[in-house]
C-alpha cells in the first residue's frame, strides 16, 4: 500500500490482523471519511510519518491514518480495498473477472499444468519471448529482472547456467500486453485513468482502453466483453510440443 504522504514508501503489512502495538489498547470511536473506526496507537515501526492503524467494530484492521512528522494536522487516510491492486494504489474501481485459466486455450492450459507453471512468476516466464506480461501487485513495487542470453536467445527471471546473460528490468510494451493477477491468479481490471500505467512506465492517452479496461466497462454495461488475440496467452515456445 503506497503512502500518500511519502509516495515512494510502501506499507507491506496490510492484513486484517491487529498489530502488536495495538494489543490491549483502548480507543474511542472515530468517524473518518464517513466510516466509524477505532484508531490504534502510533506504530513505532514507521519513521516517515506518525502512523495509526484503523479498525472496524469487529476489530478488523481496515486502513490507517498517516500524519506528517512536522504538522499533525497534515494527514492522509488509506483504506484496504477488496482488490490488492486497489489497496496498493489507493484506487477504487478495480474489478475482477475470474482466473487466468479461463483465458488459456485448452492445449496451453494442459501444458502449463503438466509443466507446473501455475504461479504468476512461472507463467510470466513463459511469456518473456512475446509481448504479453503478467503483473502482480508485488511486481509493480519490485520490478522483476529479466535475464537475456545473447548466445542462445533464452530469457528467464533468474540467472541461467552456461549462458552469457544480461539483466534488465521487466519491460512492458503496451497496455494491451498486460494482465493484472493476484497470487491466486485471479484477473484484475484497473479503473479508467489508473496510476498503474505510469507505475509501469506507460503514458498512453487516457482515451485508449486496454482489453482489461474494455472488459470491465463491458461488464458494467452488461455486454459481452471483447477479446483480443493476446488474451489467449499463447507464447510461441509454450505451445511447441
Amino acid at each position: 500500500m503506497y503512502s500518500l504522504l511519502k509516495p515512494d514508501f510502501v506499507y507491506d503489512d496490510v492484513s486484517g490482523d491487529i498489530v502488536e502495538a495495538d494489543v490491549d489498547v483502548v480507543s474511542d470511536l472515530w468517524t473518518m471519511d464517513g466510516r466509524n473506526v477505532y484508531r490504534g496507537s502510533r506504530d513505532p515501526r514507521y519513521t516517515h510519518a506518525n502512523v495509526y492503524w484503523l479498525y472496524d467494530e469487529d476489530l478488523q484492521r481496515v486502513g490507517c491514518s498517516e500524519h506528517s512528522l512536522t504538522d499533525h494536522g497534515d494527514f492522509q487516510l488509506l483504506w484496504f480495498q477488496e482488490s490488492e491492486f486497489g489497496t496498493l494504489l489507493q484506487e477504487e474501481g478495480w474489478t475482477t473477472s475470474g482466473d487466468i485459466w479461463g483465458l488459456l486455450p485448452k492445449q496451453t492450459f494442459e501444458r502449463f499444468l503438466n509443466e507446473g507453471w501455475t504461479s504468476p512468476e512461472t507463467i510470466l516466464e513463459q511469456c518473456l519471448h512475446g509481448q504479453r506480461r503478467i503483473v502482480t501487485p508485488n511486481m509493480i513495487v519490485n520490478r522483476p529482472q529479466v535475464y537475456s542470453c545473447s548466445r542462445c536467445g533464452r530469457r528467464a527471471l533468474t540467472p541461467m547456467k552456461n549462458c552469457l546473460s544480461v539483466a534488465e528490468p521487466l519491460s512492458v510494451a503496451s497496455k494491451d500486453a498486460v494482465l493484472f493477477v493476484d497470487s491466486d491468479l485471479v484477473v484484475h481490471h484497473p479503473p479508467l485513468n489508473s496510476s498503474v500505467w505510469s507505475r509501469l512506465g506507460l503514458h498512453e492517452p487516457s482515451s485508449h482502453l486496454s482489453p482489461s479496461q474494455q472488459q470491465a466497462q463491458a461488464q458494467e454495461q452488461g455486454q459481452e466483453p471483447p477479446r483480443s488475440e493476446e488474451s489467449s496467452l499463447s507464447p510461441p515456445h509454450a505451445e511447441a510440443s
